[in-house]
This record gives structure tokens, C-alpha cells and sequence, in this order.
């Protein structure tokens, strides 16, 4: 099969990317290439993106790096235009798949391709544009999508699917750790969303050790600033330690040596990286029932999950209170379990992750679907291409 994978122009394809749309295109396409050296990968990207496939692109450089394109708000004519190039190659290919947003941007093109479309949904959106938009092209036989979780499916109730395949990590890097430490970890976007305020409104509660690792975003800065000046005026320095903008990778030695991983998610996620680097290393979650959160966490297995509000009850979880009192219960209830008992429960995330969660199972649950649409379109079955495809 030759399969043509759009990637944004926006930052540089590499291992060490921090966009977690960008993150998720690396895995893959890395992990496609290793599942089967008959698949022909074209991946359309910066030039400068390091991928173990044929590159091409609109520039070398990605767009971030050019402030004329930036600071004019120009970033979108580019993504378009990296679009177009990919799509004017129509003969080359047997199949788009398109990782830019929740591929709304490349959604116009539709009408005008005759090769399969699959869009991978990688945020979620407001109902009334998911409505007005999405159905302009929900009559598009060639147009299918993949959710990243069954939560996800609720903004996007009505699209043609094509599976839910979860996001898998480098399970060689994310290594277990049976005994981990003493310190709460977070990491993630510093913006109010990823709930970094609740996490130090617990820590003040608690005042438990811990290690937090926010992402600045631009908009948020001055939120994020003020949190952490705030915890600072009353928590211990020793007991926080806070570093900003660390690369993933360099996680994975403050996942291995965490006591739990605190997720007071305060939106829909479709589905956290960060949990699963978590449990890959050993260490357990305590989160909110958002999203998709119970598909990512087994409550009283690998963690604790809580329910937001009691106005707001998602489940029957092992802890029965809820809000910010919930996770604190969840918290020490972790920190009080005997040393055998936890470190089954440590166990239990590593084993969950290499199952479910895995770069490898992630790979061949997508060349599956590629198989299935390929296989299910009728101008490429008449088509003079000549398909190798193998069973995995």
C-alpha cells in the first residue's frame, strides 16, 4: 500500500516535539515503517522533520521558525498549501491520512479527491460547529475517520468511523520501575484545562511532596505564573520542585521515581499521553472522570479515578467522594496502601499499558483500518495498482 500521511507545517516531525498532535505523528509513522517494510510511507511535513520515510514539503524549515509568517497570522496559508501539494499527488497514493487538528482543515479538499480520506480527530470541538461544519462533507463516501477514544465519538456523534485506535508510546523508553518514590506528580499544558490550579489547591491541602512540569503556552503565561507564585508563598520550596518546558523524554526518570500521577483534568480530553507515560513507568493515576479517562484508567487497579462533582457523578468508582475531597481521599489512600499492595499496582500500569497501549499495537490496529478502506474502495480495487498487503 502506498499511503500518503499529512502532517502539519506548523513545527519540525521529530522525536523530540512537544505538540502532542506532532508527538502522535512521530510514533506512528516510525512504528508503521518497523510493522512492515512493503508499506510505502510518504509523510507530508517540514523538510527538516527526521522520519524514517520519503518527506515532502512546501519548506525546510517549518513555519514557527519564520516570523513573517507568524507575526502576520499567515500560518494556515501554508498548512493549506502543504495540503494542496499533497493532494495534486493523487496518482501516487492509495490512501490520505491526515493528522492536522481534527483534519477540518483539509475537509474542503474532499469533493475534489478521488483517492480515500482518513482523518484522524485528535481534539474536540463546540457542538454548533461540529453541526454546521462537519456536515458539509458528511455526504463524502471517501471521507472516514478514526476517534481516539469512545468519549471522544460524543462531540462527533455523526461522522463515519472507522475505528477507535488509542494513542501507544515507546514502551523501550518508558520504563517500569516497581518500588517509584514519594512525590505527586503533573505534566502537561500549563493552562487552566489541565486543572494545574487544583493540583496546587490539593498540594496546600496536603502538603505532600511534589514534582510539577508545565508546558508554557503563550496565552497563559500570566495564569501560570501567578499559580505557581501562589503555591510558592505557602508551601516549603524544598517540597515542590517545578520546572517548566521539559522535553518528554526526560520524564520518564520523575514518572519511574513518582508515588501517583495527579490528573484533575477540567475538560473532555480525548485522551492523555501523559497517563499512559505515567503507568508505562509504574506509577498509578488519581484523575477526574472527564473524557476518556475510565478507557485510559482501571479504577482500583491502576489507580484511583473520582468523580468531578455530585452533581456530576460518571461512575461507580472505588472512591466515593467527590471533587477535590475525592482525590485527596485517593491520594492518601495510595500513600497508606502496604508496600506489596502498591507495588502490584504498579504492576498492573505497566501491564495495562504494554496491552492496550503500546507504539507497536498502535501501528497494526492502523494498518488494519488502512487494509480495510484500501481494500473497500472500488476505484483503487479497478485501479492498475498492484497491492501487497500482509496480515498482521
Amino acid at each position: 500500500m502506498k499511503i500518503a500521511i499529512i502532517c502539519s507545517n506548523f513545527v519540525s516531525i521529530t522525536k523530540d516535539v512537544k505538540k502532542g498532535t506532532e508527538i502522535f505523528d512521530h510514533i506512528l509513522i516510525n512504528n508503521l515503517a518497523k510493522a512492515d517494510k512493503n508499506l510505502d510511507i510518504t509523510a507530508f511535513a517540514s523538510g527538516d522533520s527526521n522520519l524514517p520515510v520519503k518527506i515532502e514539503s512546501i519548506d525546510y524549515h517549518p513555519a514557527i521558525l519564520d516570523k513573517s509568517i507568524i507575526q502576520k497570522d499567515k500560518h494556515v496559508i501554508f498548512e493549506l498549501a502543504l495540503i494542496s501539494r499533497a493532494f495534486s499527488k493523487q496518482d501516487n497514493f492509495d490512501l490520505y491520512h491526515i493528522n492536522i487538528g481534527d483534519g477540518d482543515i483539509a475537509l474542503p479538499f474532499a469533493p475534489f479527491v478521488k483517492k480515500p480520506l482518513l482523518i484522524t480527530l485528535h481534539y474536540t470541538q463546540e457542538a454548533e460547529y461540529i453541526d454546521k461544519y462537519f456536515s458539509l462533507f458528511s455526504s463524502y463516501k471517501n471521507v472516514s475517520f478514526v476517534s481516539i477514544s469512545n468519549a471522544q465519538r460524543n462531540f462527533f456523534p455523526d461522522l463515519n468511523y472507522a475505528g477507535t485506535i488509542y494513542h501507544g508510546i515507546e514502551t523501550e523508553t518508558f520504563k517500569f520501575d516497581s518500588k517509584g518514590g514519594e512525590s505527586i506528580i503533573w505534566a502537561g499544558r500549563g493552562v487552566p484545562d489541565k486543572g494545574l490550579n487544583i493540583v496546587f489547591q490539593i498540594l496546600k491541602k496536603i502538603q505532600r511532596k511534589a514534582r510539577i512540569f508545565p508546558l508554557k503556552k503563550q496565552e497563559h503565561i500570566a495564569w501560570l505564573n501567578k499559580q505557581v507564585a501562589d503555591l510558592k508563598d505557602l508551601m516549603p520550596s524544598q517540597d515542590v520542585f517545578i520546572e517548566f518546558d521539559k522535553d518528554r523524554f526526560e520524564l520518564v526518570n520523575h514518572y519511574q521515581l513518582g508515588r501517583l500521577f495527579l490528573f484533575p483534568i477540567q475538560w473532555e480530553e480525548p485522551f492523555g499521553l501523559v497517563l499512559i507515560e505515567s503507568m508505562a513507568c509504574g506509577t498509578p493515576v488519581v484523575a477526574f472522570a472527564r473524557g476518556s479517562v475510565p478507557e485510559i484508567v482501571k479504577d482500583g487497579k491502576t489507580g484511583f479515578i473520582v468523580n468531578p462533582a455530585e452533581t456530576d457523578i460518571r461512575g461507580d468508582w472505588v472512591i466515593k467522594k467527590t471533587g477535590i475531597d475525592g482525590l485527596c481521599e485517593a491520594i492518601e489512600k495510595i500513600y497508606s496502601m502496604p508496600e506489596k499492595e502498591y507495588q502490584k499496582m504498579r504492576q498492573n500500569c505497566r501491564s495495562l499499558v504494554e496491552k492496550s497501549f503500546s507504539a507497536d499495537k498502535m501501528a497494526k490496529e492502523y494498518m488494519n483500518v488502512y487494509r480495510k478502506i484500501v481494500l473497500s474502495n472500488h476505484s483503487i480495487l479497478r485501479s492498475p495498482t498492484v497491492l501487497t498487503i500482509k496480515a498482521l
